[in-house]
């Protein structure tokens, strides 16, 4: 979530902003093996293009350039981030904080790796738990592996508990 002053919705105007907190909307995904030109010229065209649609729907205003949260908590593809440096707006804090996002990813698929090829503590592997349908012991066993590895990484681990 970010910070926002909302000016739509019950009781609220332009006028008359309440201050709540938001998540940015829309949002364009695309999965890290995703060329890296389509994602290039799909974030270019959102960008030029915005004054073409920007009141098309009530959310579009959600794709204005100054509206981009650059250090939020998914990283950025590097199409998008070629685009960005390109254009200027990418700054290098937001390129740390980018790869801190990615370090934090390899942690976790590292983590999640390492715990579905061990027993959970109790002689069961973390396979029969799951084909079981044991899903507390499972969540249990994740969030003991989540948080001791980004531990480890000296990185927070924000969820402690499940």
């Amino acid at each position: 979530f970010v910070p926002v002053m909302a000016t739509e919705g019950a009781d609220m105007s332009k006028d008359k902003p309440v201050e709540t907190a938001a998540y940015p909307y829309p949002i364009l995904i695309a999965y890290a093996d995703q060329k890296d030109d389509m994602v290039y010229n799909m974030t270019k065209a959102m960008v030029e293009a915005f004054d073409a649609y920007k009141d098309g729907a009530p959310g579009a205003s959600g794709w204005a350039l100054d509206r981009q949260v650059f250090d939020w908590v998914v990283p950025w593809h590097d199409g998008a981030i070629r685009y960005f440096k390109e254009i200027g707006v990418w700054t290098p804090a937001h390129q740390a904080h980018n790869d801190a996002l990615l370090k934090r990813q390899q942690v976790l698929a590292e983590a999640w790796e390492s715990l579905t090829k061990r027993n959970i503590g109790d002689d069961r592997k973390i396979d029969d738990v799951r084909d079981l349908g044991d899903d507390q012991a499972f969540a249990k066993a994740w969030m003991k592996a989540r948080a001791d590895a980004l531990g480890k990484a000296g990185m927070e681990v924000v969820v402690t508990d499940w």
